[in-house]
């Protein structure tokens, strides 16, 4: 009779892991593939600083928010009702909405990661970023799809941690010169142009992946449907729909059976 592996059979391994040096080289690879999109996020969180003080926060207020709240689109849906005096539960709301799509990024991190502590997961979730999502898994030929197992936790972790900190620092410094240099940019619509042209930067090479691009076009065409919409629901089913369809084209069909390709 076979003893029962109360613990998993994957406990020794990972703590082996655990006592091996940091995989330096890993985490230098994934800050490597992000070198392409860094000027795109150093510019998006440029304009994102901008107009958190132009929107009328201080200059204290919009470096707290910055460190607060990690996500420039939840920021820029936040503000005009933080402008307007809307109640504090409306503007968590909105915030929430706007971010639906990570909770499919977390799931993501969480069977990637499987075998690593919760406090580590939560850690690698926070400061999950779509740029960097897609540059773990790829962007070019791979997909979006799960590892094969062939490349050690610890160096999916590295990696993983190359490519998120890489996009944290371009939009951090981005963000920070943002906020300092909001008083000498005057208004003007080619301010918000140019955060349009940052987010092209970034989401462009995403497109080479099929989930990707059948995203942003059902993204894309639901935020034209409702861009009257009132309260910006038209960005919200947006979102979902980017979402669900980048869910069903990741879908893989299932393998022929071996009794139908026998029979032929």
């Amino acid at each position: 009779m076979s003893r029962p592996e109360a613990n998993g059979p994957t406990r020794p391994a990972e703590a082996v892991a655990e006592r091996q040096p940091f995989p330096w080289h890993a985490f230098a690879v994934g800050a490597r593939s992000m070198g392409s999109t860094a000027i795109g996020t150093f510019c998006w969180g440029l304009v994102t600083g901008v107009a958190l003080v132009k929107g009328g926060l201080s200059t204290s207020q919009a470096l707290g928010m910055l460190v607060l709240v990690y996500s420039g689109t939840a920021q820029l849906a936040a503000l005009p009702l933080m402008a307007a005096g809307a109640a504090l539960g409306a503007v968590w709301v909105t915030a929430l909405l706007a971010n639906l799509r990570f909770v499919v990024y977390s799931a993501v991190v969480a069977t990637e990661f499987r075998g690593l502590p919760l406090a580590r997961r939560l850690a690698l979730g926070w400061m999950t970023t779509d740029t960097a999502l897609a540059g773990y898994y790829g962007r070019a030929g791979g997909g979006w799809e799960a590892s094969t197992g062939d490349e050690p936790l610890r160096e999916r972790e590295a990696r993983f941690l190359g490519t998120n900190l890489t996009v944290y620092a371009g939009w951090s410094l981005g963000s920070i010169v943002g906020v300092g240099l909001a008083g000498l940019i005057p208004d003007s619509p080619r301010i918000a142009f140019v955060g349009v042209l940052a987010i092209m930067a970034l989401i462009g090479p995403m497109l080479a992946a099929r989930p990707a691009l059948g995203a942003a076009l059902a993204a894309g065409t639901v935020a034209l449907i409702g861009r009257d919409w009132p309260w910006r629901m038209g960005m919200f089913a947006a979102i979902a729909a980017g979402i669900a369809a980048a869910v069903v084209m990741s879908r893989r069909p299932p393998p022929a059976s071996a009794g139908a390709g026998a029979g032929r």
